[in-house]
């Protein structure tokens, strides 16, 4: 891929807004995993979207659960991307490369060796990631162009969508990639008082959030991607309501 087609660096601002509260931003209801409880809200020493976090690198990770809705995990930090990676492409479990921190520099960061009790919970959160494969992503900052009456959708005006492109959530080798995608990148809309609210915010420059339901298709270990195939896309408002949602099927 072209670097000018990347979507990390400075062009990634539009993908910063994969942040942490999900559940609540989106209206999502979170349940807690059975089993070895794995928390990543303390997880400050993770690669998560934004500048470098100012925490201490020793931070431990804490107890918890990882974030579920309807059985998908929802991702959204580094930490969980690759440990995604590492159980699908799978690879023996590197702690030190989960746990390097986010920098805006070109060099990469040294890694961070983990304590025993960090090694043990990433264990545990690559044995449940294995055992699935559904996840949850959201996307801040969505545009949309005019809507196109001989096709009756709406373009999407951003990087989202596009095959092969990587996604990141720091400077690391580490992304995701959706197969196949390019589809979504209409979004089909028929309702004239939807049609009617989304013209209004498009003429006003409001950009809108989205939830995208993903599979896991597997990890290609030489170029650090995880594969996901896109399933299902909802776009909300501001508010939260949902205005568009789309399934792979409708897609074309």
């Amino acid at each position: 891929m072209d670097p000018s087609d990347s979507p990390r660096g400075p062009r990634r601002a539009w993908f910063a807004a994969l942040g942490l509260a999900v559940g609540l931003s989106c209206g999502l209801s979170c349940a807690h995993a059975a089993g070895s409880p794995i928390d990543l809200r303390g997880a400050s020493l993770t690669d998560l979207p934004g500048p470098p976090s100012a925490a201490p690198f020793t931070q431990p990770l804490g107890l918890g659960s990882m974030a579920l809705h309807d059985g998908a995990v929802v991702l959204d930090s580094a930490v969980l991307l690759k440990v995604y990676f590492t159980a699908y492409a799978r690879l023996p479990l590197d702690g030190s490369a989960i746990l390097t921190p986010n920098t805006d520099m070109i060099d990469p960061p040294a890694p961070v060796r983990p304590s025993s009790a960090q090694s043990r919970q990433l264990e545990a959160m690559a044995a449940f990631a294995a055992s699935h494969p559904r996840l949850l992503i959201v996307v801040d900052d969505i545009a949309l162009d005019a809507y196109v009456p001989a096709g009756q959708y709406y373009p999407i005006d951003n990087r989202l969508f596009i095959h092969g492109a990587g996604y990141y959530f720091d400077n690391s080798p580490y992304h995701y990639v959706f197969q196949h995608p390019r589809p979504f990148r209409h979004l089909h809309c028929r309702d004239a008082a939807t049609q009617r609210a989304l013209d209004r915010s498009i003429e006003d420059f409001r950009h809108f959030r989205m939830v995208i339901s993903c599979t896991v298709l597997g990890a290609d270990a030489a170029s650090h991607a995880l594969r996901l195939r896109v399933d299902e896309l909802r776009l909300l408002d501001a508010g939260g309501r949902v205005l568009i949602r789309q399934r792979a099927d409708e897609a074309g």
